[in-house]
């Protein structure tokens, strides 16, 4: 089993999240991600393709479990 935790962009009063377009989802899955709230999230946030206004925004941390299910002989 691995585990990662990547955060996400959520609305602040709305709880939808945002795809790589910043379109909003309602499934956590297809939001975009990234390794690090302060670096990756601030850059897209405030970048060209964030959201406008980026301040309706915060990075959630999100908890991703890889686990094989069935193995294959």
């Amino acid at each position: 089993m691995t585990i990662k935790y990547r955060y996400v962009p959520r609305h602040k009063d709305k709880s939808h999240y945002l795809d790589m377009h910043a379109q909003p989802v309602m499934d956590i899955s297809k939001a975009i991600s990234f390794k690090s709230a302060d670096d990756d999230f601030a850059i897209w946030l405030l970048g060209r393709y964030g959201p406008k206004p980026p301040t309706n925004y915060e990075p959630v941390l999100m908890k991703i479990i890889y686990e094989e299910v069935q193995k294959h002989e």
